[in-house]
């Protein structure tokens, strides 16, 4: 108890010299305008179940991981068989990141170590572990007593020992059998050195010899026993061989003796037991062990025994025997003390020389902590645990680097070859590190893009060099702030909101959207099912909010008369031009429905290559069922269109009609023009999602409003906009108009049965946008945005007119007029954004105008050709921007100005740029420019390419940057203009007469400064 007491008091000595640690002391640190993290904790034992031994410390630690702010209390409790043992033989210790638990084990078994972690906002974590402490191994019991005593007087004296390790647990007692057959037990005194006494009286009264049996019990927690029985001689019997030992006691009654001139004595009968030691006696010490085998001269009195001799060689293993197991390993040195017994210990069967038997009992044979099952050099460097880690042994496999293991990081690549060149460049690859190269790297040793973050967790192997990548080696391939191992919409566009998907409005699919019935285009189409010959198709099922969708119908009439030819064209050729995100349907309302999409299919396999048809598998259908009988979405198209065998559906899920498939140039109707359909629809959806980015902000002038045309009083129409807007204007650097112009029924131009025209208007004309004067609303001259209207179909453009931002304020309210001949439903917003240009256009001089085009246009006293200005002082760029269309044609040779080339040329000083309209060279000019805005297949000669302009599409700006050109510093600069034709002053040829040759140019110098977002 002595020592358990003083480890006790030790705990305590280091508890309140804070050696297991005490709460750090914190100052209390006002903040402004802190986010409180809500406090949450977490907990863990470092270790499951230890185990230990009886009076050494064991430590068991919880690891402690907190979020927020807060605290925690502990609440612990170490107990045993639901006992709760001593407060004084345990303690707990509070860290910030951990809780310690320190216990003093008393006894074996069992302990329960229970926890409950409180934190400040009232979460409790229950925790509990165990700890096994084990029963101490406290030895054998041994006692050594006198084989005999001849009681020569009424009282004798038996004196012996015991022998145990922890004599403090030793019991014995002595039965003394009594004449009349019972039995007298008498407890013995154990002395601190084992040895005890007892006295025998009354012997004079004994008539015969008898036996006493001492029996002894030793041991705390293990108990063993040893019984002795000694002889008590009451008379002397005979010596016949008169060796001073009675017959009854001597082992040898017939041996030398009295004759032989040798008599017992201690140096020459050890045991007293009649035998002489030097010749007579096989066992001197007589404790069983013949003296060929008796390594010991043991005490008289003790016998060997398995339990107190494990390896039979007379030697005591308590007291007397340095190797108990006999292998000739000494105890000190011996891993195996209860192992194998007489066993030459050698280099074949027990390599480290640790006394345990290589193949019987030994797991780890050359003693390097690794066992033998998995080491790879079980019979390698012995004895060299202690000095065993990865420095010596990296792959821990049980091979000494230095001399035995040829793959010290074990990833299948050789350290060197044969001749000591270096074959394994990254020696120390983890072990169970995967894709591990030819050079013996692994993928977390690696770089192979140079970004610093290793292929094991790079993400996104390959990034280009110089690119910022996060902690799992991705860049921002796309600029648009998005890492790409979460950008799932890959090239964003800049001037885009991006989203943390990495994705713009535009790129993101539609959702689908509920519809209720089509009663003619532009509505929104409901689901419906059709048989396909691959299978059923459902239309909201395959909704991808992505695609387009273009039907074609095959249609006999009564009279025999069919549109086959078109529904029938070269498949490869017309499927090759539709875009990507296409689904093609071919369908009959024929009955010979059946036979007429196989006949499509056939075609369509037969001109399309493998690889085409492997992109276009999934995307090509044909309706299995007579057309006329369709159902849903679909069905009410049919019922409510006016040319239901041509149609579409876009990316708004709107019901879509087709326009005129005339080519111009031959003459002729080429169904190719269908193709062109699905290409108008993705054209038209940029500009008009556009105004759904949250980071533009949108002013509305016309809302589906109608404008009723003509050349008269109705030509014009006027609306009012405030801009009012959540920043300041100069906050912007962006202006976009979205224009759409829808007709009556939202339908192409058609001829009804009484000979007139429903749906569209018919001719392209010009439209006009007027911003009036903000001083007088009455003055509406500025024009602000200019359109030509379409051949008979409806329209929709986006706009960008941001160097007018200049012409508008903060908070007013400006009136604008429309100017157009064709009537409509007018859909005008204005869109705000800034996209970090860092600057704005702020002021402007209105430089030049247009005229004819008839060899006066630059004639100064008729047009203004020179513009003197001076640069204010705020700004950073100076641009030129136009805005040119020519108009009218078949007046002179050259067509000029609609179809002629005329070019518009600036200078000032020795500086000089030109705009020019090549596209009037292309009697295809505006059908290659579908995808760029220009409304496809218009009932009219929309293909050619025009000066400055294309029939259904918006007229963009020109604009050419000139700050290197002027003086900024407040002086005067002159600008002139010229228009010319082939770079000279134009001189028309062939002239019918003097006008019709008009140039509409609105021509202005813009100032930026930088604006303040």
């Amino acid at each position: 108890m002595a020592k358990q007491s003083f480890v006790a008091i030790f705990l305590s000595f280091l508890m309140l010299s804070g050696c297991f640690g005490d709460a750090d002391s914190t100052e209390e640190v006002e903040e402004n305008d802190v986010v409180i993290i809500p406090y949450k904790i977490s907990a863990s034992w470092d270790k499951d179940i230890p185990t230990g031994d009886v009076g050494e410390i064991v430590e068991l630690s919880i690891l402690l991981d907190t979020d927020g702010e807060g605290t925690f209390s502990v609440e612990a409790d170490v107990s045993m068989n639901n006992i709760s043992i001593n407060p004084s033989d345990w303690s707990v210790n509070q860290r910030m990141t951990t809780v310690s638990i320190v216990v003093l084990p008393t006894t074996p078994g069992i302990y329960v170590v229970d926890v409950n972690i409180v934190s400040s906002s009232g979460d409790t974590i229950p925790l509990t572990n165990f700890i096994d402490i084990a029963v101490p191994d406290e030895g054998t019991t041994s006692i050594v007593a006198p084989q005999y005593i001849v009681v020569e007087s009424s009282m004798v004296v038996l004196q012996g020992q015991i022998l145990h390790q922890s004599l403090d647990t030793c019991i014995a007692h002595m039965d003394v059998p009594n004449e009349d057959d019972s039995i007298t037990s008498n407890a013995l005194v154990i002395q601190s050195d084992g040895s005890f006494t007892s006295i025998l009286t009354d012997l004079d009264l004994r008539s015969e010899s008898f036996a006493v049996a001492i029996t002894a019990t030793c041991g705390e927690y293990t108990q063993t026993e040893s019984l002795r029985n000694v002889s008590i001689i009451i008379e002397a019997n005979n010596d016949a061989d008169g060796d001073g030992i009675t017959d009854t006691l001597d082992n040898c009654p017939n041996g030398f003796g009295e004759s032989d001139g040798w008599a017992s004595n201690l140096p020459s009968d050890a045991d007293q037991d009649g035998c002489r030691d030097y010749d007579e006696d096989l066992d001197d010490d007589n404790d069983g062990i013949t003296d060929s085998d008796d390594n010991c001269a043991s005490p008289i009195g003790w016998s060997s025994t398995l339990e107190n001799d494990r390896d039979q060689d007379g030697c005591h293993d308590d007291t007397n025997d340095d190797d108990d197991d006999g292998d000739g390993i000494l105890d000190q040195n011996d891993a195996c003390l209860d192992g194998e017994v007489n066993w030459p210990a050698n280099l074949y069967n027990d390599w480290d020389q640790d006394g345990c038997n290589d193949l019987l009992e030994d797991d780890d044979d050359d003693n390097d902590g690794e066992n033998d099952t998995t080491d790879a050099c079980p019979k390698g460097r012995s004895n060299w645990a202690h000095e065993r880690t990865q420095i010596t042994d990296f792959d821990m496999d049980g091979c000494y680097d230095a001399t035995e293991d040829d793959d010290d990081d074990n990833d299948s690549v050789n350290d060197v070859n044969a001749t000591g060149a270096t074959l394994d460049l990254c020696p120390t690859t983890p072990v169970g590190a995967i894709d591990v190269d030819e050079f013996g790297c692994a993928a977390v040793e690696r770089d192979s893009d140079g970004d610093n973050v290793n292929d094991l967790v790079d993400e996104c192997e390959g990034t280009p060099n110089g690119l910022q990548v996060n902690a799992v080696g991705c860049a921002d391939l796309d600029g648009d702030g998005v890492f790409a191992n979460v950008d799932i919409c890959a090239n964003s566009p800049s001037r885009w909101s991006i989203d943390v998907d990495g994705c713009a409005i535009v790129q993101k699919p539609v959702q689908w959207t509920s519809g209720t019935t089509v009663t003619g285009p532009m509505d929104v189409v409901p689901t419906f099912t059709v048989p396909t010959l691959d299978g059923t198709f459902t239309f909201q099922n395959k909704w991808t909010g992505s695609d387009v969708y273009l039907f074609m119908f095959k249609y006999t009439d009564s009279s025999g008369n069919s549109n086959s030819g078109t529904w029938s064209t070269n498949p490869g050729t017309f499927i090759r031009n539709l875009p990507d995100n296409t689904h093609l349907f071919y369908g009959s309302f024929d009955s010979s429905y059946h036979n007429d999409i196989l006949s499509r299919k056939s075609d369509v396999e037969a001109r399309l290559n493998p690889s085409e048809e492997e992109k276009w598998d999934g995307r090509i259908h044909y309706i299995d069922m007579d057309a006329s009988n369709i159902q849903g979405g679909l069905g009410e198209m049919i019922s409510n269109f006016n040319s239901p065998f041509f149609m579409g559906i876009d990316r708004f899920q709107r019901a879509r009609d087709t326009g005129s498939i005339y080519a111009w140039i031959s003459q002729t109707n080429d169904p190719f023009h269908y193709t062109y359909e699905p290409h108008q629809w993705n054209a038209e959806f940029e500009p008009e999602i556009r105004q759904y980015d949250s980071g533009i902000e949108v002013v509305t002038l016309y809302d589906f409003e109608r404008h009723s045309g003509g050349w008269g009083a109705n030509h014009n129409s006027y609306r009012n906009a405030t801009f009012a807007l959540p920043e300041n204007l100069s906050s912007y650097d962006t202006l976009e108009v979205f224009h759409e112009h829808a007709c009556e029924e939202r339908s192409n131009r058609y001829q009804k049965s009484d000979g007139s025209y429903g749906g569209c208007h018919e001719w392209d004309y010009l439209a006009h946008l007027y911003i009036c004067d903000a001083d007088n609303s009455s003055v509406c001259g500025t024009e602000f945005m200019r359109w030509i209207t379409t051949y008979g179909r409806e329209g929709r453009w986006l706009t960008d007119i941001s160097p007018y931002l200049f012409m508008l304020e903060d908070d007013q309210e400006r009136r604008f007029r429309y100017k157009g001949a064709n009537k409509g439903d007018l859909t005008i917003k204005f869109l705000f954004s800034n996209w970090g240009s860092g600057e704005r256009a702020f002021d402007a001089e209105f430089g030049f105008t247009g005229g004819q085009f008839d060899g006066s246009y630059n004639n100064e006293s008729r047009y203004v050709r020179s513009l003197n200005f001076s640069v204010p002082s705020e700004t950073t760029r100076v641009e030129i921007v136009a805005t040119i269309t020519g108009h009218g044609f078949q007046k002179d040779d050259a067509n000029c100005a609609e179809f002629c080339d005329h070019q518009h040329h600036y200078y000032l000083g020795p500086h000089h740029t030109y705009e020019w309209h090549p596209i009037v060279y292309s009697n295809t000019g505006c059908e290659n420019e579908v995808n760029n805005g220009v409304v496809a297949n218009q009932f009219g000669s929309w293909p050619f390419g025009r000066a400055g302009w294309c029939a259904g599409q918006d007229v963009k700006q020109w604009s050419y940057d000139i700050t290197s050109w002027v003086d900024m510093n407040g002086q005067n600069n002159e600008l002139t203009y010229r228009g010319l034709y082939n770079g000279q002053e134009y001189n028309p040829t062939g002239e019918s007469s003097k006008g019709g040759r008009n140039i509409a140019a609105e021509i202005w110098v813009v100032f930026y400064t930088n604006s303040t977002a």
